[in-house]
């Protein structure tokens, strides 16, 4: 499958702009290395096709989307409202990007991670692309990874 950044862009564009009111642009920097403490979600596709994306977001624009989503000061907003926020987000993302794919395709529930020092990966996918962007000064970033085919018995 090719992945087209400029539609993954747009995808993330109006779901910020309609959900958040906030505007992105994207990172051309390429720079995915050292982040600060992050929120990341997950959301597993299965069916026609098979793979996962996940959207990794700085603690700092979490907390003011979990603001906007939950109508409450940033100072106010749990861990739990973050990990909401950003499963929300990447709920949104994903129902968009099935929306791109061959029919009979399934969305999982969203798995979320809060932290500074992890790493997060798919075993058994492949990553197929990789999109960038900024939003608010804070680096997002979505991977687009798809299930590897499995290797036949000899």
């Amino acid at each position: 499958m090719e992945i087209n950044p400029s539609e993954i862009l747009q995808l993330a564009a109006t779901i910020w702009e309609a959900t958040l009111g906030l505007c992105i642009e994207p990172d051309v920097s390429g720079s995915f290395g050292n982040r600060p403490r992050s929120t990341a979600a997950c959301i597993h596709i299965t069916g026609a096709w098979n793979g996962a994306l996940l959207l990794d977001c700085p603690v700092e624009l979490a907390r003011r989307a979990a603001s906007i989503m939950f109508d409450t000061e940033p100072s106010k907003a749990t861990v739990a409202d973050l990990q909401d926020a950003v499963a929300e987000l990447v709920n949104m993302l994903g129902g968009n990007f099935k929306a791109l794919l061959p029919e009979t395709c399934y969305l999982s529930l969203p798995a979320v991670v809060e932290g500074g020092d992890y790493s997060a990966r798919v075993p058994g996918s492949k990553l197929l692309g990789r999109v960038a962007f900024i939003c608010d000064g804070n680096a997002v970033s979505i991977a687009i990874l798809e299930k590897m085919e499995a290797k036949a018995a000899a």
